[in-house]
């Protein structure tokens, strides 16, 4: 049952493969046609040639039939050639289509995907799947639906020659078929089972490579290593036993070119005695031997190929599958910005996985002011922002901003909206000014600089040799922590939002370095809405307001003191030291 369950996947991914061509759909039929003639002039050849023979040995006239054999091969080989440049074209157009739209649909697919995919795994269903597809286009417009066209032309006409060496041959063929649909069933879930572990292997190399310098510091690169290498062993022992079928269908193979010819010539030389076949006829049913050995020799190595790669296609669609984040509604308007006011209006919202969310969550935050959500972990604090910013959208209730559900507004606007300086700066493996530059695409680099200024980062930029043209290195590993967060804060104050979402935005930067930037980030919080996700008191204590956060629920919403004063759950996190405290707050408690 197994075996059945994956080959019906596999056979529908190609469906799914093939269906991706008719994005073209006149060029494909074309080629397609173009295969039927090529067959046709192909399956001629034999025919032709072995009229020429009778021909000659009657002492007939058959210089016509050399020049129709000859004119056959040529029409077949010219054919041939704008097929294949043809074909080539629309399969290297289809295959960049395609790896457009892969990477179109995983960049929309939400947060918690992300969560539980791996990079490099993603990177290796991408090009292995394309890659995929690209051969199985190509070797079909190319050659193999030539091949299957040849066959079913074949045979009738073999029949209609004489019929007991058809016989022979469709015997032949049954045998030959046969043979390759044992192989297949019985390769088909081991090279699923290959691919899986392929993809697991590069998930975890991903892993590797983004860690070095945490493996080096941990004297973990030995046993990391020595993981990897038992699993390209378990791997090769998965693949040993499909090694194993494919070097006997090979062989077989190679063994049924000869077996083939010297049949026909027996069974031949035998029908010409008793019932004066010719020998043309023999010559051209060696020929249709031949062709038909070659055919199902190219449909075997397709077939083999179809297995091979299938669970690859497989993969792949199954990423493709993947729900994206919320869809945009059709007649989405753009959001009308007033000012930034917030509302979060009984909102409750549960994970698919079934674990956290919100319940009911009821709360403001007005124009200019800034808003600290606090909470033990797990109690919704990112959860309520990226609802905010429709990485999700809830089960019940509404988010407006400025009286305007955002669910009816464009994701574009939206995203536009609001600014986000993350724990992790996010920077990309490209210059400091492109990353900043991210903010604002449009950007002049007089505004970038500005940004940076504002973000004390500029002194730091201007001391290194290339200046803003510094390579930051694979996520931003070339710059130390603060360097890192004081970019991420320049590229939101160039993107100039009028909602901004800080989560845990100044981390890494030691205490001077903090107070320069919060000044920077109070100026530019002036008559805009903030969102702060901290865990230093003194960024929880200059917040407008607290809303404090437990099990999804609204537990306490005020001023700092007030909330001290009340006695509940932030005071206990006060009290219990839940947040970090700076030398100098610890000596104003003390």
């Amino acid at each position: 049952m197994a075996n059945r369950s994956e080959i019906r996947r596999t056979f529908a991914a190609y469906g799914r493969a093939f269906g991706l061509l008719l994005a073209e759909r006149g060029r494909t039929i074309a080629l397609i046609l173009s295969g039927f003639v090529i067959a046709a002039l192909q399956v001629a050849e034999p025919v032709l040639f072995g009229r020429a023979i009778d021909a000659m040995t009657a002492g007939t006239p058959s210089f016509h039939l050399i020049l129709l054999w000859a004119g056959a091969g040529f029409g077949a080989f010219l054919f041939g050639l704008v097929v294949a440049l043809l074909a080539d074209r629309l399969c290297h157009r289809r295959r960049l289509a395609t790896m457009a739209a892969y990477l179109e649909h995983v960049l929309t697919l939400p947060a918690s995907f992300h969560t539980e995919a791996r990079s490099g795994q993603l990177m290796r269903v991408m090009t292995v799947g394309v890659d995929s597809m690209f051969v199985l286009w190509l070797s079909i417009l190319r050659e193999h639906f030539t091949s299957l066209v040849s066959l079913f032309v074949l045979i009738p006409i073999a029949f209609w020659m004489n019929w007991k060496l058809a016989l022979l041959l469709l015997a032949l063929m049954v045998v030959y078929v046969c043979v390759n649909a044992l192989v297949v069933r019985r390769t088909s879930g081991g090279q699923a089972e290959v691919e899986a572990r392929f993809s697991d292997i590069s998930g975890r190399v991903g892993d590797l490579f983004g860690n070095v310098s945490v493996l080096q510091s941990f004297l973990a690169v030995p046993t990391e290593l020595a993981n990897i290498r038992r699993s390209l062993a378990s791997l090769l022992e998965t693949q040993y036993p499909v090694l194993n079928w494919w070097a006997v269908m090979s062989v077989l193979t190679r063994a049924a070119s000869s077996l083939s010819i010297v049949a026909i010539f027996a069974l031949g030389a035998m029908l010409r005695e008793t019932e004066g076949t010719t020998v043309g006829e023999i010559v051209s049913f060696v020929g249709f031997s031949n062709m038909l050995i070659g055919r199902l020799d190219q449909m075997t190595g397709f077939v083999m190929s179809v297995f091979f790669r299938g669970p690859q296609l497989v993969q792949f669609f199954e990423i493709m599958d993947e729900r994206p984040g919320p869809p945009e509604k059709r007649g989405a308007t753009p959001l009308a910005l007033l000012g930034g006011h917030v509302v979060f209006d009984d909102v409750t919202f549960r994970y698919p996985t079934g674990s956290g969310g919100l319940k009911g969550l009821t709360f403001e935050a007005r124009p200019g002011e800034t808003v600290a959500l606090v909470g033990p972990t797990g109690s919704g604090k990112s959860t309520t922002l990226a609802l905010l910013q429709r990485a999700w959208d809830p089960q019940s209730g509404r988010i407006f901003i400025d009286g305007q559900d955002i669910s009816d507004v464009t994701l574009a606007s939206l995203h536009a909206a609001i600014a986000v300086v993350f724990q992790d700066a996010g920077l990309f493996n490209r210059s400091i000014a492109e990353n900043i530059r991210m903010g604002r695409l449009d950007a002049s680099d007089a505004e970038i600089e500005a940004a940076a200024r504002l973000a004390e980062a500029h002194d730091f930029i201007a001391r290194k040799q290339e200046g803003y043209r510094t390579m930051v290195g694979e996520r931003g590993q070339g710059l130390s922590g603060g360097e890192r967060q004081r970019i991420a804060v320049a590229r939101a104050l160039l993107k100039n939002s009028p909602i901004l979402i800080l989560d845990e935005a100044t981390s890494a930067l030691d205490v001077a370095t903090e107070a320069r930037v919060q000044a920077a980030l109070d100026r530019l919080r002036e008559g805009r809405t903030t969102f702060v996700i901290a865990h230093r008191l003194s960024t929880v204590r200059s917040a407008d307001r607290i809303i404090v956060l437990e099990d999804g629920k609204l537990a306490e919403q005020g001023g700092y003191d007030a909330l001290v004063a009340k006695g509940g759950l932030f005071a206990s996190m006060v009290a219990a030291a839940a947040f970090s405290v700076p030398s100098e707050d610890k000596a104003e408690i003390g």
